[in-house]
């Protein structure tokens, strides 16, 4: 099931950006986001209202957990939204080349956590992971740009010279590597694999309106064509959560982390089906290599 769920949540993810790039282009990256978050807690609200999922912990849960479950359920919403606008600056400031392996690679972070607190995994799971990470990197670089992304990255980390967003994609990076780690080791045990995603989301929605509000950027609701993608970005991003959590509950964080990080490679296969962009031969082998990895860690 931890690979099901891992699969799903890239799919997901993947099909999640392809909408939000449109709704991007026409309201804007940011509005665009707090509008996101707002319709997905709106829809996740609804699920929990009306669904008898057994994996979908009771509401009453929330009052039953502990002082130091909330702690953390709390800490996941608030590592959430700054990697998340730590990734979103990332991309307005630097090189989409430089930032976007970097903010891909938050994985390598969650295996190393989940290791050290006592995960095991299989040889041939783990050669399997080291080679879907390499993949992901190889497929998420735009074209003609890995030499140019790793010199710029290299003179980042050597002090010489700091390109502009590096310093976002890390902290985007070392966020979501956290997280992820929160949520498998310190939440999904006490709260399931739904609720926190709904409480990750009430967080987000709340200070992000907030935030608005106070720089005088209420967002204004959108007309027109723009709800369908919208609406689907939002019920697509907000399954890809909950498959991921849901995962995570499974015990095997890495794995599952590793593959729900693929949506960077669906999401560049999703372009080159439908939107006509042209992949180099290093991004096939990057898919390539995706799927080598994949197949290893099912085995």
């Amino acid at each position: 099931m931890a690979i099901f769920f891992g699969l799903l949540a890239a799919f997901a993810w993947a099909g999640a950006d392809f909408f939000a790039r449109q709704v991007a282009r026409r309201i804007g990256a940011y509005r665009a986001f707090v509008l996101m978050q707002c319709v997905g807690l709106i829809l996740l609200s609804l699920y929990l209202s009306f669904a008898r999922d057994p994996h979908a912990t009771s509401l009453a849960a929330l009052w039953a957990a502990t002082r130091r479950d909330w702690r953390w359920a709390l800490a996941a919403g608030l590592l959430n939204i700054a990697a998340s606008l730590s990734l979103y600056r990332a991309f307005a400031v630097g090189k989409l080349a430089l930032v976007t392996p970097i903010s891909a690679s938050y994985p390598a972070l969650t295996v190393v956590l989940a290791l050290a607190s006592g995960e095991r995994l299989k040889t041939t799971a783990g050669c399997g992971i080291g080679i879907v990470l390499a993949g992901v990197i190889l497929a998420v670089v735009p074209r003609g740009n890995l030499a140019n992304s790793a010199s710029a990255a290299w003179r980042a980390r050597s002090g010489t010279a700091m390109e502009r967003g590096v310093g976002w994609a890390l902290a985007a990076a070392l966020g979501f590597g956290v997280l992820f780690w929160v949520l498998g080791f310190r939440v999904t045990g006490a709260l399931g694999g739904v609720l926190p995603v709904w409480v990750i989301r009430l967080m987000g929605a709340t200070l992000l309106l907030t935030l608005a509000l106070r720089r005088r950027r209420q967002p204004v609701l959108p007309r027109g064509g723009i709800w369908p993608p919208l609406v689907g970005s939002a019920l697509l991003d907000t399954t890809a959560f909950v498959s991921n959590t849901l995962g995570l509950t499974t015990g095997h964080v890495s794995v599952v982390t590793v593959l729900a990080s693929l949506f960077g490679a669906m999401a560049v296969l999703l372009a080159w089906l439908f939107l006509g962009e042209r992949l180099s031969g290093r991004q096939w082998l990057g898919i390539v290599m995706i799927l080598a990895g994949v197949a290893l860690v099912s085995i």
